[in-house]
């Protein structure tokens, strides 16, 4: 039903797009959520979104900066670029601390420096605080408007306090309870408040052993640590145990959909910002420099079928099953390389436990490669044997792959595995370039065995 709404609604706003009634396309949007009108404006084509969005900033400048916040960093800064300065710089002071922060830091410099200057003084000092944090840490995605007390304020007073101030946060999940200098002491959830007595003083109802991260932590570790405590937010501190921000569930979700998304483009060879709707010079320009490099790493391969190709010629039917070879064992690599490149991300995969991953990645393939070995050996030696009308030759021709295939899933296991962590190591996305060295290494050794077997065998045996 909502689908079928908001599909009903992108279609009269293209149209009012098309017709130029700018006005109309904008007081329609107004009557959505920001989410929907920022899925709206994902599908349009990318003039009439940016036109659109232009008339929304200056129909309902609140509306547009929430729908802001919902989109993907690359198409919010997207559409920024398209807006006069002034209205950029409204809509930043709109926003949360945090989402301001994050689109600031992805404009360039000398623009960034100039809406900086003219953004009101005290959203754009916090702003500041927050780039001087670290890409992709804790500082850099926290908010600084968080609930805090002091531990003696009572729980009545402490109400009092949040119904007070409501306004000034984004999130009041918890409230945090610290000493004059505003060292973390505590935190005390709202339902506490709400149980206890009146006149109990903060210190003796909140809890001490506080989950926490420090303002250089990976955003990563920050969102498995929210996902693994089932936290709405998490404090986020300095060196010296100060209360400097925290980082909301929201925020959390953003970091988790971007990290998958990037990992999940990096397997494939394709940067984060390339995008199905995307101009199509774009996409080559972040595609083709992958795939030059993968032309590359099949030349090695070819080098390998090259020195064997005197056990080629000697023998056709050797080269009609290099397709089966090359096939089933990049296709063992890529499922181990996802399950390890994931099981990186989520902390599973570590210095401490890549051993024992090793050992049951290759435990797989050889089980993968018993059972597939022995199903190509037979039907490879009933497919040519009654072809040919030799079994005896079928059946020698798909020993060669059945025991290629053994060896091939086994090396699969083990470098799907070893790759990825060797890379995390070296401080190299695993992601990122896993796809490249696992698939090249696996055909390269695949196509060794297989031709090396061949040859092998054709000193004993007429093929």
């Amino acid at each position: 039903m909502q689908a079928q709404r908001l599909n009903l609604m992108l279609d009269s706003v293209s149209r009012l797009a098309r017709r130029g009634a700018m006005s109309n396309a904008a007081n329609l949007l107004t009557k959505l959520r920001p989410v929907d009108i920022a899925q709206i404006l994902g599908q349009l084509p990318n003039h009439d979104s940016e036109i659109v969005f232009q008339a929304l900033v200056h129909h309902d400048l609140d509306k547009a900066a929430e729908a802001l916040s919902e989109m993907e960093t690359s198409r919010s800064v997207s559409l920024l670029t398209t807006l006069n300065r002034d209205d950029v710089s409204r809509l930043l002071q709109e926003l949360p601390s945090d989402d301001a922060t994050l689109l600031v830091s992805e404009l360039p410099e000398d623009l960034r420096d100039e809406l900086l200057d003219a953004m009101k003084l005290e959203h754009s000092t916090v702003v500041n605080e927050l780039l001087g944090f670290a890409d992709e840490t804790a500082g850099r995605i926290m908010t600084p408007d968080y609930f805090a007390l002091d531990e003696d304020v009572t729980v009545a007073e402490a109400i009092n306090e949040l119904q007070r101030r409501s306004e000034e946060f984004e999130m009041a999940f918890y409230l945090y309870v610290v000493d004059s200098r505003n060292h973390m002491l505590g935190v005390v959830s709202l339902r506490q408040l709400l149980l206890n007595s009146s006149s109990t003083p903060l210190r003796k109802i909140m809890i001490g052993d506080v989950i926490k991260v420090t303002t250089d932590t990976d955003q990563e570790e920050v969102a498995r640590i929210v996902a693994t405590y089932n936290l709405l937010a998490v404090p986020v501190v300095d060196e010296e145990n100060k209360l400097a921000g925290i980082v909301t569930v929201d925020d959390v979700l953003d970091v988790m959909r971007e990290e998958a998304t990037e990992d999940i483009y990096a397997l494939a060879g394709v940067e984060a910002d390339d995008r199905a709707l995307g101009s199509s010079w774009n996409s080559v320009r972040r595609r083709l420099p992958w795939l030059m490099l993968s032309l590359g790493a099949a030349l090695i391969a070819v080098a390998i079928v090259q020195y064997y190709v005197a056990t080629i010629e000697s023998s056709i039917w050797i080269a009609v099953l290099i397709p089966v070879v090359a096939t089933m064992g990049s296709n063992a690599a890529t499922q181990t390389m996802t399950v390890v490149v994931r099981g990186i991300g989520l902390g599973e995969v570590g210095q401490e436990t890549t051993r024992r991953v090793v050992i049951k990645e290759a435990l797989v393939g050889l089980m993968n490669g018993l059972i597939i070995g022995a199903s190509v050996c037979l039907i490879v030696a009933v497919w040519f044997g009654t072809k040919l009308g030799s079994m005896w030759f079928g059946f020698k021709l798909g020993g060669i792959l059945g025991v290629t295939m053994v060896l091939s899933l086994v090396v699969a296991g083990a470098l799907g595995t070893l790759v990825p962590v060797l890379l995390k190591r070296f401080r190299v996305d695993p992601a990122l370039a896993s796809s490249m060295f696992v698939v090249t290494f696996t055909d390269v050794i695949t196509f060794f065995f297989y031709l090396g077997i061949a040859t092998l065998l054709l000193s004993h045996f007429k093929l």
